[in-house]
């Protein structure tokens, strides 16, 4: 008889996981579970942003580098306080220490006395774009993608004229955002200088 109760307890001990434990369980489970799947969700969403990112700053960065090269190698430099089409005299030399929206240069190999072939930058609306024929219009072509948005550029131009014993320069300064959603855009703020490499001191 003792022996029987003996096996009683030991079966009685053997018992499984009650249903408080298995809800803690499972809500522990569930827990961790949408942790992960939230985090991994934040993951993915981070890529997709760097990503579109890393493709609108890629064309700004080709924007600018484009402009740099040409602004180097070009002469006359020419700018305007207005961004509207370029007066006639455009192939004539003019500082614009005070920030402007135009600029004109006359490009390596052009002709000196043709104003029709200067490369002319400027900024319309949102947009930079550029013109190799003088700016005439209809001539103007977008070169910042649609997911770049242009607050604002300045061209600070010194030194243009022959008689001021300094090199010609052009500070360039641009602000505004890239990203077509406005959960991933970001705010960005360049500044880029231009000496002229012909030498006219």
């Amino acid at each position: 008889m003792q022996k029987n109760s003996k096996k009683n307890k030991t079966i009685n001990s053997k018992r499984g996981f009650s249903l408080i434990e298995m809800l803690v369980a499972t809500a522990l489970f569930s827990a961790v579970m949408l942790i992960g799947v939230g985090s991994l969700l934040a993951l993915i969403d981070a890529n997709k942003k760097a990503q579109a990112l890393n493709s609108v700053m890629n064309n700004l960065n080709f924007a600018i580098e484009s402009m740099s090269r040409k602004m180097r190698v070009g002469t006359t430099y020419h700018c305007e306080f207005s961004n509207n089409i370029p007066p006639p005299n455009i192939n004539q030399s003019k500082d614009c220490t005070g920030g402007g929206k135009l600029l004109a240069f006359e490009p390596s190999g052009g002709t000196p006395d043709d104003s029709s072939d200067q490369i002319v930058y400027r900024i319309n609306g949102t947009r930079i774009e550029k013109s190799e024929s003088g700016g005439t219009p209809g001539s103007f072509i977008n070169i910042t993608a649609s997911e770049v948005t242009i607050d604002d550029l300045s061209f600070y131009v010194d030194g243009t004229s022959s008689s001021d014993n300094l090199q010609p320069r052009i500070v360039m300064i641009i602000s505004g955002s890239a990203g077509v959603k406005e959960k991933i855009k970001t705010e960005f703020n360049l500044q880029t200088m231009v000496s002229q490499r012909v030498l006219d001191i």
